[in-house]
């Protein structure tokens, strides 16, 4: 004998109906935030600190860089190669991404013309393993 859950048809519909009508007025922002409801948007203080957090961690892990291309291009190439040439453009993204931390550092406070979104993507070196 097996197990079936009970769970009625309107039981079922009314739930489809919940999660297609909060589907549906949810907002996009233009920015990603922790605090995003709907009645509130992510106030100034939040994009200002993440800019700051995101500006010292581009500083202290650009160095990662280096493995992160090196696995990269070895991954959409042959390994010794790819790691080789790889490892070459990490140090290339390495240095772009510590001096837009240190610039996201030194303005943090000013939205200036992107109005703190990130200057690089991913935000982070190994955000693209998170998503």
């Amino acid at each position: 004998m097996r197990w079936r859950p009970r769970i009625g048809l309107r039981a079922g519909a009314v739930l489809a109906l919940i999660w297609l009508a909060g589907g549906a007025t949810a907002t996009a922002q233009t920015y990603a935030s922790s605090t995003q409801g709907p009645f509130y948007a992510a106030s100034e203080n939040e994009l200002r600190s993440r800019k700051l957090m995101r500006g010292l961690a581009n500083i202290f892990l650009s160095p990662a860089e280096i493995p992160n291309q090196a696995f990269q291009e070895a991954y959409r190439t042959s390994p010794v190669t790819g790691a080789a040439v790889g490892a070459v453009k990490g140090i290339g993204k390495g240095l772009k991404r510590a001096a837009i931390g240190v610039w996201e550092v030194a303005t943090f406070y000013a939205p200036m013309a992107n109005n703190y979104q990130p200057y690089i993507e991913p935000e982070v070196v190994f955000m693209e393993y998170i998503h």
